[in-house]
């Protein structure tokens, strides 16, 4: 008799969104202004920087979007998922890179 085990299986990162997946651990975000720009986000830093993935349009607008390929160290400026501090500078995300690809 043969058997199998099965596939070990580690638990997605917190950290790193996937829409595409159904993974935003740090909930979606729908921009008010910017004509309502949506994003999958990560579980924030320590320092409130997160990995955000944003939905992508299509030039032809009979045609459907998607989620962009890579993730973005973003921080929340003024109520907008921004690539830039207030204060200056840029979100660490854990000393991470400035963007992940997915």
């Amino acid at each position: 008799m043969l058997a199998f085990a099965p596939p070990a299986s580690a638990d997605p990162d917190p950290f790193i969104p996937n829409a595409d997946a159904g993974w935003c651990p740090g909930g979606q975000f729908q921009s008010p202004i910017s004509g309502g720009s949506r994003y999958c986000l990560g579980q924030s830093f320590p320092d409130g920087s997160f990995y955000a993935q944003q939905w992508g349009g299509n030039s032809n607008p009979l045609a459907p979007g998607g989620w962009m390929n890579f993730a973005s160290c973003s921080a929340m400026v003024e109520g907008q998922v921004q690539g830039g501090l207030p204060y200056g500078g840029v979100p660490e995300c854990g000393g991470g890179p400035s963007s992940v690809d997915l």
